[in-house]
């Protein structure tokens, strides 16, 4: 099986240090980048045969776009030469003029204008390979293309670019390579596993220990929210019969009975914070008396967690937001709340975190 995957590999791999020199304008360290993701691929040793070459692009790109820490200099200077340089300049390719708008985005963009308009991937596969959204895609896409469009080579090509140079597949340093990652692996692994069963016996022994007295405080775990980011119109079900979706202008909401409401931004009330920040919160009735709260908020800040704090509890909201910096986002709760017809309950507080765990808009609800 781990032969087959490096013959197979053989088929793209003209493709794949194609991109790899497109993402990185550099040929040694695309060759570089090419043969690492191959191992990294190789040493999972359960890949599909088909879908071998996404697995491996995919680790291309996301190892040219990942980010490394920027040590202090008396550090660097301990981990030697190598891990304190930086990567080397983007080079155009002088048969590909198209690539000096390359030499001039930075990484993420540049991903995405390689993976759309040279490799002719659509928006969705470009999306399963930065681990991004097709609406975030399509938002960058736009500013690459424009890009693009003023270049003065635009339209006169394809341009082959300079021939490939990498040769075959190096079978046997890829298959080298992914070993030792395999070993490494296995080595880590149960170096974790025991540290992890080390960690566990003391809570193992206060969990013994405890006692069932019912002392608790009552409290509802809060976790941080992950933000999803969705495109124009898509519509997302947030409680059983209950559908949202944002537009530019707002959000809408579809309810039983009601399949079309619409809440504008102009509709909400004026800034909570000094920096113009501020929520705003909404109650429709759903079925049986309950209500499904949801909300936006605006500022300069973006939300990346939205805690509503009720005297049944602390509740974690989930936050909706369009690609790019629209300057908002939307909240709602899964949970359904008791209250009468449109009627936000009293003794509601919503209040908004950014991604540092500051506070950045609060609304109350008297009781």
């Amino acid at each position: 099986m781990d032969d087959d995957f490096t013959a197979r590999a053989g088929a793209y791999w003209p493709r794949l240090t194609r991109t790899a020199r497109l993402l990185t304008g550099n040929p040694a360290d695309a060759d570089r980048r090419a043969r690492k993701a191959l191992a990294q691929v190789y040493a999972r040793r359960r890949v599909p045969g088909d879908d071998a070459e996404f697995y491996v692009r995919r680790a291309l790109v996301r190892d040219v776009l990942r980010r490394r820490p920027r040590l202090p200099g008396r550090f660097a200077g301990l981990l030697g030469a190598r891990a304190a340089a930086a990567p080397p300049p983007y080079a155009p390719d002088p048969l590909d003029p198209l690539t000096e708008v390359l030499a001039q985005l930075p990484p993420r963009r540049r991903a995405v204008a390689v993976l759309r308009h040279w490799d002719g991937l659509d928006d969705r596969e470009t999306a399963a390979l930065l681990g991004s959204s097709p609406g975030a895609v399509r938002a960058v896409r736009r500013r690459t293309l424009k890009a693009l469009r003023a270049h003065p080579a635009y339209g006169g090509g394809p341009y082959a670019g300079s021939p490939d140079g990498s040769g075959p597949v190096p079978r046997r340093a890829v298959e080298e390579a992914g070993r030792t990652r395999r070993r490494q692996r296995r080595r880590t692994t149960a170096v974790l596993t025991s540290a992890g069963a080390l960690l566990l016996v003391p809570l193992v022994m206060g969990a013994v220990r405890g006692t069932d007295s019912g002392g608790g405080t009552g409290r509802v775990s809060v976790q941080d929210t992950a933000v999803r980011v969705v495109t124009p119109g898509e519509r997302v079900a947030v409680v059983p019969g209950a559908e949202l979706w944002l537009t530019k202008d707002g959000t809408h909401a579809a309810l039983p009975g009601r399949p079309n409401l619409f809440h504008g931004l102009d509709e909400d009330d004026g800034p909570d914070e000094d920096d113009g920040s501020g929520s705003a919160v909404r109650a429709e009735a759903v079925s049986g008396g309950r209500l499904l709260l949801f909300g936006t908020h605006r500022g300069a800040r973006e939300v990346s967690r939205v805690e509503l704090r009720t005297p049944r509890g602390t509740f974690t909201a989930h936050v909706l937001t369009l690609a790019g910096s629209p300057g908002w986002s939307a909240w709602y709760a899964d949970t359904l709340f008791p209250g009468g017809e449109g009627e936000v309950p009293g003794g509601l507080n919503v209040r908004a975190y950014d991604s540092a765990g500051k506070l950045v808009a609060r609304t109350e609800i008297p009781s």
